[in-house]
């Protein structure tokens, strides 16, 4: 039979636990019992029967059309309990659920038009994030929900949801236009794309919102679809699924009088001491082949930082997350505020984490960043690139990408039959991640910062004293060494009683087209020149390209 025929007005229903699937019944002292609905009774609370697999649709523009219904059970399992609800209690769920449910997707995907997971609640946006990641190229809808109370209560807000959410995942043989192909979270009249979702109420019907981007559509009298967030109808995709989840990712918020130790906890989970770095790792952050396991206990921390990505910065505490990002783990920051972004590096306190080795999560919420760090920790081991990766918009889940053009650390010396001026010519030091997508979409790229982090007196005898240098930076031509562009005459100044390094960060947006064109990033290099002497930890171009808004 042909796959769109077969397709044509089927729904798959996924089932996996949360009060969306718990039926109600009393006991012999007339009190209210919580069982787990079998598929027999969740379809006759749905369907009208227990052999009933067809919805009836009663919208006023839709009235009597039908949605042939299936139900795929994956409650029952080697370490789930079917008959106990608190065992399927969504706080229970693990990223392998998610490797599950892109199993069963990718086995039904030519079967069914659409899916629906009904989910429970409290970690519904984790594993919506999570599939926005692991689906790729999916031209079908997924929609996840879920009810805050069960299934056959009378005041239940569980029908209204999965008639809705079906109704979404039918749309293209409904006549629903446009289609929502993608990852969705669907609560109380309100769809949502799923890599921007979160739980926002423990309590009321209308438990989650998209805290940095619009709902993709509303439910009412009718159905009020945003089309200018919604991609096109496109030519069908093959889809390509990833199914590894076993990268351990901690997520820590930061708490005023934070120490060190939390830090160091980390690193003993590794079996590594305070000062030793893990197997494999070398400063800086590059994975070298050890012949030996790269696979740490921790691949990640989440690390929920004040407002803007600020974060206590004590040198103990700025030394110890520079031994995990040494060791390889990778440490990204996201915001504890409701909504808003990282800073780009404009401020002081963001660049002095960037000097450690902290990468942005730029406005992804913490359920979007863990689940993205999870998926792409599970794949990838060397340490710059999965950094840099996880920078990298992959399913509509931040504002911005940001790609990297990376320089190694080093330092102004003197150059041969010279005197007075210290030079240095930073190379790029590795190929940047994703190119072609800078290249391809050039106007897109809205801002491009040079960073100079952990800069310190090239002479042991000047740290920690009072001191400063003059330094000037320009963009050369590799091939010839001519200056094509100067960027900027700083002075750079240090105090006895400040910090031993400082960070620089400069706007070179005006340069984009001395970095970047349609055929290469990058065809720039830069050169340093200072009075005195001064080395770097880190030096790197930072390039923001904001992301279009359609769900792709």
């Amino acid at each position: 039979m042909d796959a769109n025929l077969k397709k044509f007005s089927r729904v798959l229903v996924i089932l996996t636990g949360g009060n969306v699937s718990l039926i109600s019944t009393f006991d012999r002292q007339n009190e209210v019992v919580l069982t787990t609905g079998s598929v027999s009774e969740i379809k006759s609370e749905l369907l009208g029967s227990e052999t009933a697999d067809t919805m009836i649709l009663q919208e006023v523009s839709l009235i009597g059309r039908t949605v042939h219904v299936d139900f795929a059970d994956l409650r029952e399992g080697e370490d789930q309990k079917y008959h106990d609800p608190e065992e399927l209690d969504s706080a229970q769920v693990k990223p392998q659920l998610w490797a599950q449910l892109v199993r069963t997707i990718k086995d039904n995907y030519d079967n069914y038009e659409g899916f629906v997971i009904l989910h429970g609640l409290d970690t519904m946006a984790y594993t919506a994030s999570a599939l926005s990641f692991m689906l790729q190229n999916l031209s079908s809808p997924v929609i996840l929900t879920g009810s805050q109370r069960p299934l056959n209560f009378k005041r239940t807000d569980a029908v209204q949801n999965i008639f809705t959410a079906i109704t979404f995942a039918a749309a293209g043989s409904l006549g629903i236009r446009p289609v929502i192909s993608g990852v969705a979270v669907y609560s109380y009249d309100t769809l949502f794309r799923g890599s921007r979702s979160s739980m926002s109420s423990a309590t009321a019907y209308r438990s989650f919102d998209s805290p940095n981007f619009p709902s993709l559509a509303t439910v009412g009298e009718h159905i009020e679809i945003q089309s200018h967030l919604v991609s096109m109808e496109k030519m069908a995709h093959v889809l390509t699924t990833k199914e590894k989840v076993d990268a351990r990712v901690v997520i820590l918020d930061v708490y005023p009088g934070m120490d060190a130790a939390i830090f160091h906890g980390l690193r003993s989970d590794q079996g590594s001491g305070d000062e030793d770095l893990v197997e494999g790792a070398k400063p800086g952050g590059d994975v070298v082949d050890s012949g030996k396991e790269q696979n740490p206990r921790i691949r990640g921390v989440l690390l929920r930082t004040y407002g803007m990505g600020t974060a206590p910065t004590s040198e103990s505490v700025l030394k110890a997350l520079r031994q995990l990002t040494d060791s390889g783990i990778v440490v990204m920051n996201v915001t504890q505020a409701r909504s808003g972004r990282i800073s780009h590096g404009q401020d002081s306190v963001s660049l002095r984490l960037f000097e450690q080795g902290v990468i942005s999560g730029v406005d992804m919420t913490a359920e979007a960043a863990y689940a993205k760090m999870v998926v792409q920790l599970s794949e990838r081991d060397d340490y710059l690139e999965r950094s840099d990766v996880l920078q990298i918009e992959a399913a509509g889940e931040q504002s911005q990408s940001i790609f990297h053009i990376h320089f190694d650390a080093n330092e102004t010396r003197v150059e041969k039959g010279a005197s007075g001026t210290y030079r240095a010519l930073l190379s790029p030091s590795r190929e940047v991640v994703e190119a072609p997508r800078v290249r391809q979409d050039i106007e897109l790229v809205d801002y491009i910062q040079l960073r100079l982090l952990g800069l310190e007196p090239g002479r042991l005898e000047d740290v920690g004293r009072n001191w400063s240098t003059e330094i000037d930076i320009s963009l050369v031509d590799p091939t010839d060494g001519k200056v094509i562009a100067h960027v900027k005459h700083d002075t750079l100044r240090w105090f006895s009683e400040g910090r031993e390094t400082i960070n620089k960060a400069y706007d070179i947006t005006s340069f984009r087209n001395k970095l970047i064109s349609r055929d290469k990033v990058a065809t720039t290099y830069v050169r340093l020149e200072s009075h005195q002497p001064v080395r770097w930890r880190r030096a790197s171009i930072a390039i923001f390209a904001h992301v279009e808004r359609g769900t792709g």
